[in-house]
């Protein structure tokens, strides 16, 4: 069959087809001037993180189609220019980070995933998602701290959480024991020779933390998600995901569902 632009181009509806082959009309569709066509492409420009094409506006059913954005402005890349939106279609990592530390320089601090969407002018978060895995590797990427921070509660919850974990793994563990080593591990097990740390992602300054801790003892960082990790020998990162499975294996469902509620805060708008 032939696709309904055929129709569209020939009958200057699809509607107006149906109506000469004597059939009946199923739906009416809306009239799109110029201006709505406009909105709806500076809106898909801003959520994409990039400049929209067809098979975008094909793919959202509340769009105009791309033969009525065609008939209004003669072509696709006429309706672009009149958007006022650059024709280079992708956004690369760089040009993501520039936006990011030129934001946080406006607002005087790590711009948040509700501020990428309310402000003009810039992307929204899923561009740097779709680049970088997560928002919060886009924001360390650009050199900015998170907004939950490590001096937050939300990683202190963190770090008591995996204590109580910690505890029903292996039982027997010292807290925040000094002494052993240049620096106070989270946890220490003494039959296992290892050192377990909480932190939210990988970060860059891990280099030296794991220089210290790893040089005698067996070192495991329990980790929310995963940021910039750094590889090593004697080093092993563990995730909220894994850790959930492990406390289902002890039958402490309770500690399981407290990691996967970690991971839906932490991937809150306000992050």
């Amino acid at each position: 069959m032939p696709d309904r632009s055929v129709y569209e181009n020939r009958f200057g509806s699809f509607n107006n087809s149906l109506t000469k082959a004597g059939l009946k009309i199923n739906a009416y569709y809306r009239e799109w001037t110029k201006r709505q066509i406009i909105k709806w492409l500076r809106y898909k420009y801003k959520e994409l993180g990039k400049t929209p094409g067809i098979r975008d506006f094909d793919k959202d059913s509340r769009t105009p189609g791309k033969t009525t954005v065609r008939r209004r402005f003669g072509s696709w890349t006429n309706a672009l220019k009149e958007a006022k939106i650059p024709l280079k279609r992708f956004m690369s990592k760089k040009q993501l980070i520039i936006i990011l530390r030129r934001l946080a320089r406006r607002l005087n601090r790590t711009p948040t995933r509700i501020d990428l969407n309310k402000l003009n002018g810039t992307p929204s978060y899923m561009p740097f998602v779709s680049k970088f895995g997560s928002y919060t590797k886009a924001c360390l990427m650009a050199g900015l701290n998170p907004n939950y921070g490590t001096n937050n509660p939300f990683w202190e919850d963190w770090e008591r959480h995996c204590i109580k974990m910690a505890k029903v793994v292996y039982q027997n563990i010292e807290i925040r024991k000094k002494g052993l080593v240049n620096g106070i591990p989270d946890v220490y097990v003494p039959k296992e020779n290892l050192f377990i740390d909480a932190k939210t992602c990988g970060y860059e300054d891990f280099k030296d933390q794991i220089k210290r801790y790893s040089k005698k003892h067996k070192l495991e960082f329990w980790l929310i998600f995963k940021g910039m990790e750094t590889k090593r020998k004697n080093v092993e990162y563990i995730y909220s995901t894994q850790l959930a499975e492990k406390m289902k294996q002890f039958g402490r469902r309770d500690l399981a569902n407290k990691c996967y509620q970690f991971i839906k805060n932490i991937h809150s708008d306000l992050q």
